[in-house]
């Protein structure tokens, strides 16, 4: 028996010798395979198996530790840098395995909504900040992040931060943050002579010239509703100037959707549809797969309203148009309106930690390594992109002019859709895609988001 015994005990000694060097190995190696654990993790397991804790270890059977994260860094140049980034962080943290899932915009929206109410959300996830972000913060699934994040605050922009902030507590962390412009065709713009517009005249003006030389002034996919919300918040915030729509908002004095400025908006899109400024069946065109981009590409449509991450996409997807062809402005002025040049449409990304995350600790520090200035300069300098992270060496003067944007906007308003309550934002959605196919008038559109605000935002 005691034979045996000792037979055992020497047995149970080699596998672990041999599982903590397979798990050397494969760390100094790169391996995608979670790492061995090491003695002292093993004894901690131990330990916590004893006394009945840390369920998700004793189902893994080992000592380490595995983060979920869910984002949309789906294109391949901003994919990559988030792959490297997360490299670094699993070699300085050797126990922690990071599972990544990217996906679309839209997809993942669904994804998130459905996981959350099934109890079934990932460890980190991004948001937009504002109703949509908020709503999963009154239903008790984002963990209380504040004091961490306040800790490492000076390193971002204070506009990026401020995407974030509900109720005087950040509830993410910033990774992405921009304007968005108008990009153009500078070749076009030379060949036919034109000179970047100032105001929204000037705009019309070379929209007519365009479409007198059979170019689309504007390329437009609209599909999934959000590109042409973009030009709406544009023309509304032109119009009625950032303190209309908080003021809508925060139902303040006799504020409304149904103020003019948001009238007019409607008015102009409808006008510019009816005169050709977009694409045949802009409301059938996908701008996630490509559509809308790929007229911008060709040369066919001269202009495109678009995010920040339309730089990134541009690169990747066609370089050499990059280079020659793209130019970008911020978005012109209205004659009369209250708006000023300084207020800007803009948004961006951040990280969250779900509340139901077994690890917040190690958690925070991946949210950390994903929005430090190391990968801000990766962003940058890979995927031209603007993080909201102070600190990055700006080489591309395209990024520059965005930075500049971003840096110099006394507000930045935040797209409608993250900012309001979820289903006003979609209504908002809605009625702008009703707007572009001409089957709803401006003022009912107006009046339809009013009746949702008195319900979604009374006090």
């Amino acid at each position: 028996y005691e034979r045996r015994r000792s037979m055992k005990k020497q047995l149970l000694a080699c596998i672990l010798a041999a599982s903590m060097m397979a798990g050397t190995l494969a760390g100094c190696g790169g391996s995608a395979q979670e790492p061995g654990t090491t003695a002292a993790q093993d004894k901690s397991r131990e330990s916590a198996a004893a006394d009945g804790q840390d369920k998700k270890n004793q189902k893994d059977g080992n000592g380490d530790i595995t983060l979920t994260l869910w984002h949309i860094e789906n294109d391949a140049k901003r994919l990559e840098v988030v792959k490297r980034c997360i490299e670094r962080f699993e070699a300085s943290h050797p126990n922690v395995k990071v599972e990544q899932v990217p996906m679309e915009n839209d997809p993942y929206k669904t994804k998130l909504t459905t996981a959350m109410a099934a109890g079934e959300e990932p460890d980190i996830f991004i948001s937009w900040g504002g109703g949509w972000l908020q709503s999963f913060v009154e239903e008790g699934k984002v963990l209380d992040i504040d004091q961490n994040v306040r800790e490492i605050s000076d390193i971002y922009h204070e506009s990026a931060l401020s995407l974030f902030e509900i109720d005087e507590k950040y509830w993410a962390v910033p990774f992405r943050a921009g304007a968005a412009p108008v990009y153009y065709n500078t070749k076009i713009y030379e060949e036919l002579g034109l000179k970047v517009p100032e105001t929204v005249d000037e705009l019309e003006a070379n929209c007519q010239v365009l479409k007198d030389n059979g170019i689309i002034p504007f390329a437009l996919g609209n599909s999934s509703q959000w590109p042409g919300a973009l030009t709406f918040i544009w023309l509304s915030l032109r119009e009625g100037g950032s303190q209309t729509f908080l003021d809508a908002f925060n139902r303040t004095g006799n504020a409304t959707f149904e103020d003019e400025s948001f009238i007019k908006a409607g008015q102009r899109i409808q006008d510019w549809v009816k005169k050709g400024y977009y694409p045949e069946g802009a409301n059938g065109i996908n701008y996630d797969t490509g559509g809308s981009r790929m007229l911008f590409y060709s040369g066919q449509a001269a202009h495109i309203v678009q995010t920040n991450s339309f730089v990134a996409n541009c690169k990747s997807e066609q370089p050499d148009f990059y280079e020659n062809n793209l130019g970008l402005f911020n978005y012109p002025v209205i004659e009369g309106g209250k708006g000023k040049a300084d207020e800007i449409l803009g948004g961006g990304n951040g990280y969250s930690i779900a509340a139901s995350c077994e690890h917040p600790q190690e958690a925070m520090e991946l949210v950390k390594a994903l929005t430090d200035q190391e990968y801000a300069q990766d962003m940058s300098d890979t995927a031209g992109i603007l993080t909201g992270i102070k600190g990055v060496d700006i080489k591309d003067s395209k990024l520059q002019q965005m930075e500049d944007l971003l840096v110099n906007a006394s507000y930045m308003q935040n797209f409608y859709d993250q900012f309001l309550p979820t289903e006003l934002g979609n209504l908002h959605k809605q009625t702008t895609y009703d707007l572009f196919g001409l089957t709803t008038t401006p003022e009912q559109a107006a009046a339809d988001m009013e009746a949702q605000a008195q319900k979604d935002l009374a006090k």
